[in-house]
């Protein structure tokens, strides 16, 4: 016959049990409310940093038409460069606390900050002097230009399926590059090359430092703004013409304005994708601004989408996201 005493043990474990699994319920629905908040947050990052590039490529493209803002290249990236500083300082203070800044050694950062603001003028002097169209298909050629470069300077070989990624990114620009380069100088498919290179040798460079420094993009990019800024005001009187701002439209202000901020937000949450997810998310998202970018631009010019733009379109992005997916394994 059982005993008083071990039936109330018995009780006493049945309350045991179903408190620990009440408690793990609680425990399981916690990480599902976590993760969809993740996942909304995400998901604005990216919106977010699709929507800045979108309006910052066609913001700078109606900023380039006035003539006296299209000689003031170097202004114009100190104009970006400075909003870039205030706005990564801010996300790396109360109450925001992004990440932790870090002061890096002065003369070891100005040679990457003379590529950094290189390949920002270049890219800029790329989109004034070229049609929407053909600056963007040419700076997907920076992805190619990045693996050759690593091969010779850093000895990374790559697989068969990766040269053939590549290769496609390579054919696929080159047939939609081929309709539209009527409309573009050899000046600007020069600016075009030039911009391409000098990027891929920046992004080389900024993941050697990375590692070097044992710092993260932000901590990086917060060292390199306002160095860059220094740097480009003293160039800004040899090369730069000052405007008469009386003659420049409202419209054309009102934009150079509302480009700083989009330049900023476009780093700032570039930042947060390649944190909170991975560079292949980032790459996926880019590969979407691409075909927003094409789309909106050739329905700009006028430009009637051809088979064989369709097809280099295909090949090139889907290159390109080949190439970022093997480049994770």
């Amino acid at each position: 016959m059982p005993s008083s005493d071990g039936g109330e043990e018995d009780i006493e474990m049945s309350k045991t049990g179903l408190l620990q699994d009440e408690a793990k319920l609680n425990e399981d629905a916690l990480p599902v409310k976590r993760s969809s908040r993740s996942t909304v947050i995400d998901g604005a990052c990216i919106l977010l940093n699709i929507a800045s590039t979108v309006v910052l490529v066609f913001l700078n493209k109606w900023i380039f038409r006035d003539p006296q803002l299209k000689s003031m290249q170097i202004t114009f990236a100190m104009w970006h460069f400075t909003c870039t500083s205030i706005v990564l300082w801010i996300a790396s203070q109360s109450p925001f606390n992004l990440f932790v800044p870090v002061r890096l050694p002065f003369w070891q950062m100005v040679p990457l900050c003379s590529f950094f603001a290189g390949f920002l003028i270049l890219g800029n002097l790329s989109l004034a002097y070229n049609s929407v169209g053909f600056y963007q298909l040419a700076k997907i050629m920076t992805t190619p230009c990045v693996a050759i470069l690593q091969y010779f300077f850093l000895s990374k070989s790559i697989s068969l399926q990766t040269a053939l990624a590549l290769a496609a990114v390579c054919i696929g620009v080159g047939l939609t590059n081929t309709s539209s380069s009527a409309n573009t100088t050899v000046f600007g498919a020069s600016i075009a090359i030039a911009a391409f290179v000098v990027t891929a040798f920046y992004q080389v460079w900024i993941g050697k430092k990375m590692k070097d420094f044992a710092v993260s993009s932000p901590q990086l990019l917060l060292n390199q703004a306002p160095i860059s800024v220094l740097l480009l005001a003293f160039m800004v009187p040899f090369f730069d013409t000052v405007p008469d701002v009386g003659k420049i439209p409202r419209d054309t202000i009102v934009a150079l304005f509302l480009s700083g901020l989009a330049a900023a937000s476009l780093n700032l949450s570039q930042f947060l994708i390649i944190g909170r997810m991975s560079a292949l998310t980032f790459n996926v998202a880019s590969n979407v601004k691409t075909i927003i970018i094409l789309t909106y631009g050739w329905i700009s010019e006028g430009r009637a989408l051809t088979l064989k733009d369709s097809l280099g379109i295909i090949l090139a992005l889907g290159g390109a996201t080949l190439y970022s997916q093997l480049s994770q394994r």
